[in-house]
């Protein structure tokens, strides 16, 4: 739920890109958002060694080195309030330049950042390699208790101990896509460390085949490009398999390469890029037809997808997620896809952009190579856990954006009077919009959408 290449595809809510949304602006055009305080600061790494391995097992007394990010720039007072940024599956980073909105809430509040890399995740890892024994204690129960830990530990340790906090400071959450749910999820079942959460495209409702991904995929990149996708999705099917040397993909299988044909178009949509998408195939399409547009699409890939956004074919290689040394972040996260939470992107039945190669079938097959689990994930035990789209904590800020195929996973309503919930509707409002750095350009949903995030927390924090 990070800078280029920091992230994982693959079906993941979050790959936390490093360039900015699109209706960002350089720093230095006049406009002043270079001089914002929040536009400058210094972030240090550390480590916190004291990291439990089973919560929930009190003769396990294993422990692990869970990195974490600070900054502490903007602190102000000895009640100073805690901002608690939630990483999640990706190598974290702590705050990256193009998300700086939680450094804005910070320096309206005068709050200390610490952000927490989650476990199995980056270079926080719990135990290595990544086999299923070891992922067993690889669940977002787990994740959760690890961030209990965290806080009691840092707040006594380093908020009184080492900054002179007075004990009244107060902790918030913020997280977007799947640190989104588990800031939400946060809120929900430890109550008592925190005042208040902003989730952010918060996947909190547990999904196995996930249909609604791609329909609205389908709908954000609009009716003409969507057929042109079509078009060009067809035109790849029946070029197989040579086509796969047009996107430098021919080591991948078919089933790999069907998916990271369509993980393309609908990362690029989600992240609220379809324009750049769309300008590059509709006109092929159009002008050329089908051998065009699959031409025009391959070097969108090569270009946008690869180079702007920092993936690459061989993050699609089931082979080598299947390996627990060289799996890396995209193993660990399917095995969440593969166990608990699925978010299984099959296509529809009718209207789909993604090949109907990419079926429930597909999703087993890569589950049983990588982890030998034959089972669908248990999505009804995660949803009967934390209540799914019935989530039902408080003092919680829920927010997608229109265009974001990920919405369908979040909270689109209020969940309550101290559970507001908000969709952005803009151009470009996609996936966790609200956390980008904010600019001039940005549309005035999107700027009341933050004012409402600001206000919220200004309430839990009594200020």
């Amino acid at each position: 739920l990070a800078a280029c290449g920091v992230g994982i595809a693959l079906g993941a809510p979050w790959n936390a890109p490093s360039f900015p949304h699109p209706a960002a602006v350089a720093s230095d055009d006049g406009s002043g958002v270079g001089d914002a305080p929040w536009m400058h600061y210094n972030q240090s790494v550390a480590w916190f060694d004291g990291a439990v391995l089973d919560h929930f097992n009190s003769t396990n007394n294993a422990t692990w080195k869970q990195r974490y990010f600070v900054i502490d720039d903007f602190v102000r007072g000895t009640d100073f309030p805690v901002i608690l940024h939630i990483c999640g599956e990706y190598t974290c980073p702590g705050i990256m330049s193009a998300r700086l909105f939680p450094l804005q809430l910070a320096s309206i509040h005068g709050a200390l950042v610490v952000s927490v890399e989650h476990r199995f995740f980056g270079d926080s890892q719990p135990l290595s390699p990544l086999t299923v024994e070891n992922l067993a204690f690889q669940n977002s129960q787990q994740a959760l208790a690890d961030l209990s830990h965290f806080t009691a530990w840092f707040q006594r340790t380093v908020v009184e101990g080492a900054m002179g906090g007075d004990g009244t400071n107060k902790w918030v959450t913020v997280g977007g896509s799947y640190p989104g749910a588990l800031a939400g999820w946060y809120r929900e079942k430890y109550p008592f460390a925190t005042v208040g959460a902003l989730s952010a495209s918060g996947v909190v409702n547990a999904i196995l085949n996930f249909t609604a991904f791609d329909e609205q995929v389908a709908r954000s990149a609009g009716a003409v490009c969507a057929d042109a996708l079509r078009a060009i999705t067809k035109g790849i099917e029946a070029a197989m398999p040579g086509v796969k040397a047009k996107f430098q993909a021919s080591a991948l299988s078919d089933g790999d390469f069907y998916y990271l044909a369509a993980d393309a178009a609908a990362e690029s949509v989600q992240y609220g890029h379809h324009k750049a998408l769309c300008d590059a195939v509709v006109p092929a399409v159009r002008d050329g037809g089908v051998g065009d547009g699959v031409d025009a699409y391959a070097a969108f890939v090569d270009s946008f997808f690869y180079k702007t956004m920092g993936n690459a074919p061989s993050d699609y290689d089931t082979s080598i997620m299947a390996d627990p040394v060289k799996g890396g972040n995209g193993r660990s996260w399917w095995w969440f896809k593969c166990t608990s939470v699925g978010f299984w992107q099959v296509a529809p039945a009718t209207g789909s952009i993604r090949s109907s190669n990419v079926d429930y079938a597909y999703h087993q097959a890569v589950c049983k190579e990588m982890f030998g689990l034959t089972q669908a994930p248990n999505v009804a035990g995660v949803n009967e856990y934390y209540g799914g789209a019935q989530w039902a904590g408080t003092n919680t800020y829920f927010s997608n954006g229109v265009e974001d195929p990920w919405q369908w996973a979040g909270i689109r309503s209020a969940r309550g009077p101290t559970a507001p919930a908000n969709v952005v509707d803009c151009d470009g409002c996609a996936h966790c919009v609200d956390l980008y750095t904010p600019a001039p350009t940005d549309a005035e949903t999107l700027v009341k959408d933050r004012e409402a995030i600001v206000a919220a927390v200004a309430q839990w924090l009594g200020d």
